[in-house]
């Protein structure tokens, strides 16, 4: 029998694909936590976890009826998550693995996460979502004269991904069309007969016009590759640069707050050392506007706090945005039918997180002091 590759460990999921990966599929889904371990010699526990979690799973799966067959596929394929420090991304505190009947995905998380292993009719997102809310992977634009770089990431961990369709400078943008001098005759002796050459226009207009065509092509080409992106984006430029950008460009994912100077050289490690505190002032004011949409919502009638009334709106695609209680355990499921909390295997409140986030709405965990519910759940509703 051929030896399968080991499947790589990915970093955080854009809210797309996570809601792509919660897709109504078959049960039981698989969910495990492992803690990492970057010193010497506790490195070795990092496989010991894996193998130790890879017969829960098999277990788990036997109890719950599966085929054998599945069961040890399962516990095969999650022993083939790599865990080599060397190609974890620096930040990596912890894997999360989502395996279901499709497809096994691992994914990095850069938060301190306790070991867990969980099988039942839905995934336990919610050490995912809370890392998501936390550390959003982002991206940075790096822009200047002779330099324009794209790089994405999280946290410490930032990589120069090139952009399609996007100039990779000025020169590149414009081509051929940098504006000239123009120069101009006139005449000097008697009549006006002898020629006298002289230039019209300022270097300094010329570049100025040269700068504004740079910046509303690269905006054209940036609406085009990121346009549709929700990911937070850093400018990393001059403030000639940041302003004249800012004025043309229509992405709406560029945080107002960037990084000024010149990043001709900049490696990714610098640029990530500059933006991430951006990054994370950003995520802590929206959480701050989070905090009172609940109580608005409710005051517009557009709220609900009661465990079943949430399923039910769930269910029917209305939350727009949930709070979740980030620890709680509501033992049980969702009647797939009316979203009630009804007996089963699992968790309600897990169940809640992926009901919400396939149908398009947004899910924040949070403390428990935090959560202006006393059921576990409590949802702003469209």
């Amino acid at each position: 029998m051929p030896r399968l590759d080991p499947i790589a460990v990915r970093p955080l999921p854009t809210p797309e694909e996570l809601r792509a990966w919660v897709a109504p599929g078959g049960a039981p889904r698989v969910t495990v936590q492992l803690p990492i371990q970057r010193s010497v010699p506790e490195v070795r526990q990092n496989a010991l976890l894996l193998e130790r979690a890879a017969r829960e799973v098999e277990q788990r799966l036997l109890a719950l009826g599966a085929p054998a067959a599945r069961a040890s596929e399962s516990a095969a394929a999650l022993l083939r998550v790599d865990l080599d420090l060397a190609r974890l991304a620096p930040g990596t505190r912890a894997v999360a693995v989502l395996l279901d009947e499709r497809e096994l995905r691992a994914v990095a998380l850069p938060v301190e996460t306790p070991y867990a292993v969980t099988v039942a009719s839905s995934f336990a997102l919610r050490p995912l979502l809370g890392a998501l809310h936390r550390h959003a992977r982002y991206r940075v634009l790096a822009v200047s004269v002779k330099r324009v770089a794209h790089f994405e990431g999280e946290s410490e961990d930032l990589r120069e991904v090139p952009l399609l369709g996007v100039p990779a400078s000025l020169s590149d943008a414009l081509g051929d069309e940098l504006t000239e001098k123009e120069f101009r005759v006139r005449g000097t002796g008697r009549g006006g007969t002898s020629p006298s050459y002289y230039s019209h226009g300022a270097g300094t207009d010329e570049r100025k016009l040269d700068l504004t065509r740079f910046h509303e092509a690269l905006a054209r080409a940036l609406t085009g590759a990121l346009g549709d992106s929700a990911l937070p984006i850093v400018l990393a430029a001059t403030e000639e640069q940041q302003s004249g950008l800012r004025a043309t460009s229509k992405l709406p994912a560029l945080l107002d707050e960037g990084v000024t100077g010149n990043f001709d050289h900049a490696s990714a490690a610098e640029l990530a050392a500059r933006s991430a505190p951006i990054v994370e002032r950003w995520l802590a004011r929206r959480a701050e506007e989070s905090a009172g949409a609940w109580e608005r919502a409710r005051n517009r009638g557009k709220a609900a706090d009661l465990l079943d009334d949430v399923g039910a709106a769930a269910l029917a695609g209305r939350v727009s945005r949930l709070w979740i209680d980030a620890t709680r355990a509501v033992p049980g499921r969702l009647d797939p039918h009316t979203g009630q909390a009804v007996a089963g295997d699992g968790d309600a409140l897990d169940a809640l997180c992926e009901l919400v986030l396939a149908r398009g709405g947004d899910v924040i965990p949070v403390d428990a002091a935090h959560l202006p519910s006393a059921s576990g759940a409590a949802a702003e509703l469209r």
